[in-house]
């Protein structure tokens, strides 16, 4: 599967892009050898050394194929970040019996050491000393907390995770509650909160410094830059309206109060999320909250020019003084912009899957 959102930070050695190359497919419909020539023909260029990629999961449920993936992108960049999704981690029917979901996702941890590509929280020097931060995370359906739409297909028979996903290593885990999510929550320790004292150190420094009346408002002088990333969702107000969804009960299986949690403590100036396929770009409270999904080949068809021109999308440029990119014109954002949100209304769209 392609990953549901791709970012790039620039870096301040990279300042003159070429337009970026067609984006990934969404493996899912293609053929190995299909999904490595995409990933080939959009890294197969040297203009991305000095640059970081995050990809927000679900490259390939096929190990091989993650792996051949995984290393095209830190070949190609200074810095590769990725935390796995939800299709990451189904177990095929040959793997069966060799590990569970849990196993799974050990087995692809230490595929991202070897390849050197970031599973954890990591300062980008060179960045202004930005920091990154994954998340991990998994969904639980008390986050959704908004009314239901009579009738509506329950998400357990549209998901393959509630088929695929096996918790077998650890019985104690099961999708009628939130163990799985607070379990995944709890594999972000102690990395996260280690940088997140050092985050606070730094802080502490520059406002000493403030203080004193010494600093001058240079990027290199300013507090770093945070950036979060994760697949799920850590707010619903990033979902439209059950009214609005194919499957209103999607939102039984898309975010983590824990991973709300995580994002509250950060504060980043930017939090990038994957899994729906709903392009958002939009500010809550303070934090820049950003999908950009490659999505399905059928989606990207879909799409203005049939999809042409979609790639990675460039969220910060160190080079620019520390600057984050415009923000984009995305369809769920613009809707926002104008419409107010109304879960209580719960009249379905003719085209919601209802009975």
């Amino acid at each position: 599967m392609a990953s549901k959102a791709l970012m790039t930070i620039r870096h301040p050695l990279d300042l003159d892009h070429a337009p970026l190359s067609p984006p990934l497919p969404h493996p899912q419909f293609l053929p190995p050898s299909s999904i490595n020539t995409r990933a080939e023909r959009l890294c197969n260029t040297d203009i991305y050394k000095h640059d970081t990629v995050i990809i927000a999961g679900d490259v390939s449920d096929d190990i091989a194929t993650l792996t051949k993936t995984l290393q095209t992108f830190s070949s190609a960049f200074k810095h590769t970040f990725f935390i796995p999704g939800n299709h990451d981690i189904w177990v095929r029917r040959t793997e069966r019996g060799s590990y569970d979901s849990l196993g799974k996702l050990a087995k692809i941890n230490h595929i991202c050491a070897q390849l050197g590509v970031h599973t954890k929280p990591t300062k980008i020097a060179n960045c202004n000393g930005a920091w990154i931060f994954p998340i991990l995370s998994w969904y639980h359906a008390s986050w959704d907390r908004e009314p239901d739409i009579l009738g509506a297909t329950p998400i357990e028979k549209v998901m393959l995770d509630f088929h695929v996903c096996s918790w077998t290593s650890m019985p104690g885990l099961v999708t009628s509650d939130d163990s799985i999510a607070r379990h995944f929550d709890e594999l972000n320790e102690p990395h996260f909160s280690a940088a997140l004292q050092q985050i606070q150190k730094e802080a502490a420094v520059y406002d000493s410094h403030e203080d004193g009346g010494d600093m001058k408002k240079s990027p290199s002088s300013l507090p770093p830059p945070i950036i979060s990333f994760s697949h799920f969702l850590p707010l619903q107000s990033l979902l439209p309206e059950k009214r609005w969804l194919h499957f209103p009960n999607l939102a039984k299986a898309c975010g983590s109060d824990y991973l709300a949690d995580r994002v509250k403590q950060l504060s980043p100036m930017a939090h990038i999320y994957g899994h729906t396929h709903f392009s958002q770009d939009t500010v809550i409270d303070g934090t820049r909250y950003i999908q950009w999904p490659l999505g399905y080949p059928a989606e990207q068809k879909k799409r203005r020019g049939g999809g042409e021109g979609w790639g990675p999308m460039l969220l910060y440029d160190a080079a620019l003084g520390g600057g984050m990119s415009e923000e984009r014109d995305c369809y769920w954002s613009r809707f926002y912009r104008v419409n107010k949100r109304e879960p209580a209304v719960t009249q379905p769209a003719p085209w919601a899957n209802t009975s």
